[in-house]
């Protein structure tokens, strides 16, 4: 089977990885390789490696098992999402450190890592700019008291916070303020020493860019910036990166043309390999107009076409040259056929979906 699949340009992402921790190294910023949309793949770990990427960090805990298989001991890895109670058992013994939310949580890893004789590391995340996760800022004391005090195995090693994750807010200047602030309050307090401010994930980087991002945050989250080539604040390509790193390709299983209709083109692939409204046509003159579970259903844009009877299909308008298209021959070697083949871009969770998907064919260049 050869479609649909995924083409995986490990040049593109390591160029784009090379840019983005490069940029962020010269601003003493660390760099966390988010593997989640990739499913943690080796082929392109590999790649982030080789590019500089010294951390890795996944939301979920069989792709950092994949991980700690791959690499071994001594490569550290970080668990982004805070644990499900049913995970910490294995946590402990995948992950160098994870984020952290909830006080419960955290001490049942104590227990854990009293019996198993471990330290385990751990980011309080704080709640400033997404209303996804987090400890609202009035209760950060209260819950590092608690650690500090009772809980000797468990190590806070820094703060976090995230932003443009659920809420549509960007990132502020001042949440990050108030993050770094709440460090050297516990510092003043404790005469605890927190090394780690991680300020968030790829929505970060035109503060990055711009040399606007406080001194103290000295780690990011990345993963959309590297295999998208977006920043996530507006959404727009970063300059130098490439947005073509994953293509999605898809093969035709079914054309029509009917009298006073759009011509139709069928494809083997589905919602439950992914959504449309994560896939982006290349084809200019093709749009997708509907979608089930295992077909996606193209249709000649409007301004191309008029069918005059059923056994010709003669466009009309102008294509993307700016040329008004009426000959037959141009008009014909534009029609999909069935074995026809029809490339996608991707967003991030296009990209997700794919990875993840087992109907998906991985393809390497």
């Amino acid at each position: 089977m050869n479609f649909p699949c995924i083409k995986i340009n490990l040049n593109k992402i390591a160029d784009n990885a090379k840019l983005i921790n490069g940029r962020c190294n010269q601003s003493g910023i660390s760099v966390v390789g988010v593997t989640k949309s990739i499913l943690a793949d080796i082929s392109i770990v590999k790649i982030l490696k080789k590019s500089g990427i010294k951390i890795f960090g996944d939301s979920r805990l069989l792709n950092l098992a994949k991980l700690r298989s791959y690499f071994g001991y001594g490569q550290e890895l970080i668990l982004l999402r805070t644990p499900m109670l049913t995970e910490c058992e294995d946590l402990v013994e995948i992950c160098d450190t994870s984020l952290q939310t909830e006080l419960e949580t955290v001490r049942l890893l104590s227990k854990i890592c009293l019996r198993k004789k471990l330290i385990h590391n751990i980011i309080p995340m704080v709640e400033t700019d997404d209303k996804r996760e987090g400890i609202y800022p009035g209760e950060v004391m209260a819950f590092f008291d608690e650690i500090y005090k009772n809980h000797k195995n468990i190590k806070i090693i820094g703060l976090g916070t995230n932003a443009r994750c659920l809420s549509k807010r960007k990132p502020t200047l001042r949440s990050i303020n108030y993050l770094i602030d709440l460090r050297n309050k516990i510092e003043g307090l404790y005469g605890f020493k927190i090394p780690i401010i991680s300020g968030g994930n790829s929505s970060l980087w035109k503060y990055i860019e711009s040399e606007e991002l406080p001194k103290d945050v000295n780690q990011v989250r990345i993963g959309e910036a590297i295999f998208i080539g977006n920043e996530t604040s507006n959404y727009t390509i970063i300059k130098g990166a490439h947005n073509d790193c994953f293509m999605l390709e898809a093969e035709i299983i079914e054309v029509k043309e009917k009298k006073g209709e759009t011509y139709k083109a069928i494809l083997a692939l589905g919602v439950q390999d992914v959504s449309c409204k994560h896939i982006k046509i290349q084809n200019p003159f093709y749009e997708i107009i509907g979608q089930s579970s295992d077909h996606t259903v193209l249709g000649l844009k409007k301004q191309y076409y008029s069918i005059n009877d059923k056994d010709n299909l003669n466009f009309t308008g102008e294509d993307s040259i700016g040329k008004e298209q009426n000959n037959k021959n141009e008009a014909l070697s534009r029609k999909l056929n069935v074995g026809s083949i029809v490339k996608f871009r991707l967003d991030y969770f296009g990209l997700l979906s794919c990875m993840t998907s087992p109907f998906v064919v991985k393809k390497y260049i």
